[in-house]
């Protein structure tokens, strides 16, 4: 029996059971009255007096009626293997980002089928059984479409606040602890000789478990590792986690810098790409202007040259911009980039008390760029062209 299946509660003489009034079992004559269970719940209610010499029967998926209630009770949580559902969860997370393209590009190939069946429609002569069997055709394409967006969106609702990166590092750092259980270790209070060269039922020597040598720090930089982290869980010490080096370690940190630097990148992140959206179309523009003008010139060697090095130059620039519009994609796709800005300035704020910064200096700077002479120069031109 599966601990995820439904069931009956049905006793030797063949009458079934539904919830009464105080919680208590009635009989009922067919399963049409008879109240559903999982399985944990049904077997909780047959476990003593008159219930007892009833069991439980179960249902198979056509005998399921309409859709079940399902609550916290309704799951039997001793049987959830948290290392599975863990492992489930990053493995789901992490493969959203493929599974989301590629239903993009089934969407992309459903709409131009669309476009072809609409343009056939239009420009081609067609008789009666063929316009039945475009309409057909239509209605097919339509429904898949249908079931690719509500795809799309489901993958959204679940993406934009569980299914993020932060929530994927919390659950693997929640594995790793769940993993750490089976290594735990009992640190004696007062009887120390008394566990000395004790074999653990594991097989394993409680002294040498329990031995630590004592590291420089460089040499713990080296390996990577020191002292576990443990709790006291009633006279049992779990361990939960490892120290290890980090970046951070061993050197002077400037906490605001940091969390001041994260707040502007969230806060302006995405007028920064507008930006240079505009920058790689004014580039694409001045290519463009270039080349139509060749192509009605006639230069001379030098003015060839000249041509040539300035669509070198714009050509270079266009894909540095390229370039960092795509690590931008990379650092902000998937994440709402306002909700993290908002959550980034209150914790620069609270820094902000912590380390004492007057109330004058506090909050985002908004700096202008340092070739501000060239972005006022450009926006001229831009009202040039609108002129």
């Amino acid at each position: 029996m599966g601990t995820d299946t439904l069931y009956y509660i049905k006793d030797c003489r063949g009458n079934y059971y539904r919830i009464g009034q105080g919680d208590q079992l009635v009989a009922v004559k067919n399963d049409q009255d008879a109240t559903i269970f999982s399985f944990a719940q049904a077997n909780e209610r047959i476990g003593k007096g008159k219930k007892a010499a009833s069991s439980i029967k179960e249902l198979t998926y056509g005998e399921v009626p309409g859709q079940i209630e399902k609550n916290a009770s309704f799951y039997d949580l001793s049987e959830i293997d948290w290392e599975e559902y863990l492992t489930h969860f990053t493995y789901l997370v992490e493969g959203l980002k493929k599974y989301r393209e590629e239903l993009s590009q089934k969407h992309s190939d459903i709409d131009q089928k669309i476009c072809d069946i609409l343009h056939y429609i239009e420009l081609c002569e067609i008789d009666d059984d063929a316009a039945v069997d475009l309409v057909e055709l239509l209605r097919v394409c339509r429904e898949n479409r249908r079931d690719i967006k509500n795809e799309l969106q489901r993958i959204e609702y679940f993406q934009n606040d569980l299914g993020t990166n932060a929530n994927v590092l919390k659950a693997k750092q929640a594995l790793k602890c769940i993993k750490g259980l089976e290594t735990r270790k009992y640190k004696p209070r007062k009887y120390d000789e008394l566990f000395e060269n004790c074999v653990l039922k594991e097989g394993r020597s409680q002294n040498h478990d329990t031995s630590r040598a004592v590291d420089t720090l460089e040499s713990r930089k080296r390996r990577f590792e020191a002292e576990p982290i443990l709790i006291d869980e009633g006279g049992e010490e779990s361990m939960i986690e490892e120290r290890k080096y980090t970046p951070f370690d061993g050197r002077e940190n400037d906490w605001y810098s940091f969390a001041k630097q994260q707040a502007e990148f969230y806060r302006n992140a995405g007028q920064y790409m507008v930006n240079l959206r505009a920058d790689i179309n004014d580039i694409d523009a001045e290519i463009e202007d270039i080349l139509s003008e060749a192509e009605e010139a006639n230069c001379n060697v030098a003015q060839g040259y000249k041509v040539f090095k300035r669509l070198k130059e714009l050509r270079l620039e266009r894909k540095a911009k390229a370039l960092e519009m795509n690590c931008l994609y990379s650092l902000t796709d998937y994440i709402d980039c306002e909700a993290l800005a908002d959550t980034c300035e209150e914790n620069l704020a609270e820094i902000e008390d912590l380390i004492g910064i007057p109330e004058q200096t506090m909050g985002i700077e908004v700096r202008p760029a340092d070739n501000r002479l060239e972005g006022l120069h450009m926006i001229e031109n831009l009202q040039d062209k609108v002129g």
